[in-house]
């Protein structure tokens, strides 16, 4: 059984412009590389083989040559099995890639990076050091991506330049081989149930936990409220650019990135509170998970605000859930959703069921705060995972009763607009290099030149 291989993704916004420059050109050549054994095999002047096209382009095309070797061979080979996988019916065809954008990722294997320490040491072969010199006065022999983190080689299966944002930006992302878990397999019995919300990102409450958790969620609310000001600033201007028949690539540029912002934001706390989760299952001895559906219902209309239902919208509950269920599989942990339905309005502390006939909306005396009969005054999210509980037939008096533990994801430092991760001791590095992603963060005022066009 082949060992599970996960993908470590680290954005290069802080490199010097002449790196900047290099992985232009080695995603430009990647990607016109790839448009010249497309056109050979349409031409029928090639069969559909690595070798053979490896050997009808290997003094002919410039592009080839300006890559190294072996990540010019991975080039080929990911068009031949696309074409493998088109006639197997399993994907479509491969197309051209755009002529005036063909930038693609390219691979480098082991004979291409080496680690050394902190950083990812990259080859670049004799044409394209000298193209470098010639044409920007650029001397580079390898190019040194420092990632921040201890890294282990022997893990690491492949690494690749992903462009983004039209080639302006560019991603590296680390494949590796997570280890196989050595630890004695241990029991478990009970149940996590999570309540999804937008400034509690999730509720969550443990079966026979006293202790009940409230992930937040207003540091993300907060970034995201930024950068979609800033979006919907750009649009008036670029409508207005429109309008007067100026040109307008610098604003769709300007806008193209920043929702690239989002996405790398947002794919880095899902997986920051997919690890937390996961990190409380394991030490409770959780088997399986439950999320309330709401999650999963973000695309009927609601009553919210423009700017408070885009929010909502975009918050990652359903890619938590997603990233738990692949990382929960090694575990044995299960992952579904449970219906929300009168959740929020009947009493957790009293028996019966989750009904209409038990529904007191009335007890929720404030947004947050919920009076019970026999316990109090509980967190109304809390409340909720409490009748999610009830629902599944795990009723009891225990469950998520202390005052819930504040979880941060992202921590404003004081005098500064920079956000952090905290994990507050829970949060644990999964695996054997280190978590899934990591977004660093950007340095304003670097624009990387796109490659130009040989």
């Amino acid at each position: 059984m082949p060992k599970p291989l996960k993908c470590l993704t680290i954005a290069l916004n802080d490199i010097p412009a002449e790196y900047q420059i290099a992985l232009g050109y080695l995603t430009y050549h990647s990607g016109k590389l790839f448009n010249q054994a497309l056109y050979l095999i349409k031409t029928k002047q090639a069969k559909i083989n690595t070798y053979d096209l490896y050997n009808k382009l290997k003094d002919s095309s410039l592009h080839l040559r300006n890559l190294q070797s072996r990540s010019a061979q991975i080039v080929l080979d990911e068009l031949v099995r696309a074409f493998k996988n088109a006639f197997n019916g399993i994907a479509k065809f491969p197309k051209f890639r755009p002529k005036t954008e063909p930038h693609r990722t390219l691979t480098y294997d082991k004979t291409g990076f080496k680690i050394v320490g902190t950083k990812v040491r990259l080859s670049l072969s004799s044409k394209l050091r000298k193209w470098l010199k010639e044409k920007h006065g650029i001397e580079l022999k390898y190019l040194w991506l420092d990632t921040g983190l201890e890294l282990d080689e022997r893990l690491i299966k492949n690494v690749q330049i992903v462009p983004k944002a039209k080639a302006k930006e560019f991603e590296l992302h680390i494949i590796y081989e997570k280890p196989q878990n050595q630890t004695k397999p241990v029991k478990r019995k009970r149940v996590m149930v999570l309540d999804p919300n937008s400034s509690n990102f999730f509720a969550v409450v443990i079966e026979g936990i006293k202790q009940a958790f409230i992930i937040d969620g207003k540091g993300l609310k907060s970034l995201l409220r930024k950068y979609l000001r800033k979006i919907a600033s750009l649009q008036r201007r670029l409508e207005g650019a429109k309008r007067k028949g100026f040109l307008i690539h610098l604003l769709e540029e300007r806008i193209s990135k920043l929702w690239l912002k989002i996405r790398r934001l947002l794919r880095h706390f899902a997986h920051t509170v997919s690890n937390l989760i996961l990190e409380l299952a394991l030490r409770y001895g959780v088997k399986k998970i439950y999320i309330g559906d709401a999650a999963c219902n973000k695309n009927k209309e609601s009553n919210l605000n423009s700017i408070a239902d885009q929010i909502w919208s975009l918050l990652p509950h359903g890619k938590v859930k997603e990233y738990l269920e692949y990382k929960g599989k090694e575990f044995g942990i299960e992952v579904e959703y449970i219906c929300e339905v009168y959740t929020s309005g009947v009493d957790s502390s009293e028996g019966g069921a989750v009904s209409k006939e038990t529904y007191t909306p009335e007890a929720r005396i404030k947004r947050g705060l919920f009076k019970t009969k026999f316990l109090g005054l509980l967190n109304a999210d809390i409340n909720a995972c409490r009748n999610f509980l009830k629902k599944l037939g795990k009723f009891d008096l225990i469950s998520g009763v202390l005052k819930p533990k504040r979880l941060r994801v992202f921590f404003k430092l004081k005098g500064s607009s920079s956000a952090i991760p905290l994990y507050r001791g829970i949060g644990k590095s999964r695996g054997g290099v280190n978590p899934p992603v990591v977004v660093r963060h950007p340095k304003e005022g670097v624009n990387p030149p796109e490659a130009p066009h040989l």
